[in-house]
C-alpha cells in the first residue's frame, strides 16, 4: 500500500469515526423514543435463528434486532443502552462489556462471520461484508457498533 493510500484510509477511518461518535452522543443525550414505530420484519434476518453465535457471543437478533445483519454477534453479557434498529441501519451503544473487551470479541469473531477487517487502530474498528459495513469505536465509558447496508456517506 503506498503512503497515499494508507493516508487515505487513515482520513476515512478518523471520518467514520467521527460519524459513529458523533450518533453515539447524540443517542446518548435524546434517548430512544418509545412512540417510534414498529420495524416489519426484514428479509435479511428472517433465516437468522439457523446461525448460531459462536462460543462466548449472542446474536444480534436474540437481543431484539429485527434488521441486524445474519449471523452478528456480539460478547455475551452485553449491555446495550441505546439503540437504532432500523432497515438501513443497526446501532448499538454498549455500556458492558467494557469497550476493549467488545472491540477484542469483534476482532476475533467478526472474520468468521465473513467479514473482513479494514482498518483497527486507535479502539476503533471498519469492517465490511460485501454491501455491508460496520464500525467500532470505544471512548470512555461508552463503545457504539454501527452496521448499515446503505451507500457510504
Amino acid at each position: 500500500m503506498g503512503q497515499g493510500d494508507a493516508r487515505k484510509l487513515r482520513v476515512e477511518f478518523c471520518a467514520v469515526t467521527r460519524r459513529l461518535l458523533a450518533a453515539a452522543c447524540c443517542l446518548a443525550l435524546i434517548g430512544c423514543s418509545d412512540s417510534a414505530p414498529e420495524p416489519t420484519q426484514s428479509a435479511a434476518t428472517t433465516s437468522v435463528a439457523a446461525v448460531p453465535a459462536p462460543e462466548g457471543g449472542v446474536l444480534l437478533s436474540s437481543l431484539g434486532y429485527t434488521f441486524a445483519p445474519v449471523g452478528f454477534s456480539v460478547p455475551e453479557g452485553s449491555v446495550i443502552t441505546e439503540r437504532v434498529d432500523q432497515a438501513n441501519t443497526v446501532v448499538a451503544v454498549f455500556t458492558a462489556p467494557s469497550g476493549l473487551d467488545v472491540a477484542s470479541y469483534l476482532r476475533e469473531n467478526v472474520p468468521d462471520q465473513g467479514w473482513n477487517i479494514t482498518a483497527d487502530g486507535n479502539n476503533s474498528l471498519l469492517f465490511e461484508r460485501g454491501d455491508e459495513f460496520g464500525a467500532f469505536t470505544v471512548t470512555g465509558a461508552y463503545a457504539a457498533l454501527s452496521l448499515r447496508w446503505d451507500e457510504r456517506s
